[in-house]
């Protein structure tokens, strides 16, 4: 598991990527500084949950702790694809 932290050190990077592409300096702030901390409460609640699942379903350790962060990680591709259209 410790392995994977580096890769989830980069995907909460990307996560905030999409955040900061915005040029706007009144409208909606607070509510993507929200957003942000909700996401990164998410990925690491999601980071529990299947490290559990995988000790209780004998899942492979690289599978149970790399499959957050690639989610996550094709979750911010999505937003910064998203952001980049607009």
């Amino acid at each position: 598991k410790k392995l994977i932290y580096p890769l989830a050190a980069l995907v909460m990077v990307a996560l905030a990527l999409p955040f900061g592409y915005t040029h706007d300096r009144v409208s909606g702030v607070s509510l993507k500084i929200f957003t942000g901390v909700m996401l990164g409460v998410l990925f690491h609640m999601l980071n529990g949950l299947f490290s559990n699942l995988g000790a209780i379903n004998g899942w492979s350790p690289l599978f149970s702790a790399a499959t957050p962060s690639i989610l996550f990680l094709l979750a911010a591709g999505l937003l910064i694809w998203w952001v980049e259209r607009r």
